[in-house]
């Protein structure tokens, strides 16, 4: 991950149950002073069903839309949920710092599987810890680590749990020629400095499947140093498998 917005983060600290709702979008009963590992150092849909709708009379309001994006992520009966998405971040306006093409397979709370296109794979399950695997066949196991999954799949449990009032700004317009609603808000950073956390959410109108999340984050970080950074995830599939035995192999380590 990149540095920097670690060091954001750093700013704006979260406590465990603020990553309450994997795919299965309820509360994650894990033991205190396990180690988490955050693979994506920005916060998810931190937002409720309050809206400043910006759309015709006949458009749905945001609330509607919202409840429709959180419906077409959820997992129903045991289901595992699976996404291939490109994710890249760096200064704003620059060449990217870093680029990550990956996949990965969530059941619940109970399993997840993160393959990286580089090869780099990692495979948690609950009561078992994350087992890593580089590229260089390199293997290790912790098993006090419990895998996060990124921002699209935490984002139903965190919309239904934050009671905030934050203000979503909604749009219509078009993405890689697919008509979209796009979701617009501000995150709550935190102290010393409160840095801006600007939100973006891309929703395919006919599904509500995300398509494309992006997090734009400036200010100063927790050491007081200037920054611009932009992290955008690309969801190029997304869907619902059913819970197999065949499927429920493709949250192990292969």
């Amino acid at each position: 991950m990149d540095p920097v917005l670690d060091r954001v983060r750093a700013a704006n600290p979260v406590s465990e149950d603020e990553f309450a709702g994997l795919t299965d979008f309820t509360a994650l009963e894990l033991a205190p002073r396990k180690r988490r590992r955050r693979f994506l150092a920005v916060p998810a849909l931190g937002a409720v069903i309050a809206a400043l709708v910006v759309l015709p009379n006949s458009a749905p309001q945001a609330s509607e839309v919202l409840k429709h994006a959180v419906n077409a992520v959820a997992v129903d009966d045991g289901g595992i949920l699976y996404a291939r998405s490109k994710a890249t971040w760096g200064p704003t306006g620059e060449a990217p710092g870093g680029v990550s093409a990956r996949q990965v397979w969530v059941q619940g709370d109970t399993a997840m599987r993160w393959l990286e296109d580089g090869g780099d794979e990692e495979v948690f399950r609950k009561g078992e810890g994350t087992t890593r695997r580089a590229a260089d066949g390199t293997v290790k196991t912790e098993a006090d680590v419990t895998m996060v999954p990124t921002e699209v799949f935490r984002a139903s449990g965190l919309l239904r749990k934050a009671q905030n009032g934050t203000q979503i700004k909604l749009d219509e317009d078009e993405l890689d020629g697919r008509d979209v609603y796009v979701l617009r808000w501000n995150e709550p950073s935190g102290p010393p400095h409160f840095p801006k956390i600007e939100m973006t959410m891309w929703i395919d109108k006919d599904s509500y499947a995300p398509l494309r999340f992006v997090d734009h984050s400036l200010g100063k970080d927790v050491e007081g140093k200037p920054f611009d950074h932009t992290y955008t995830e690309d969801i190029l599939e997304f869907k619902t498998l059913p819970d197999t035995p065949e499927n429920r192999r493709l949250l192990t380590m292969h």
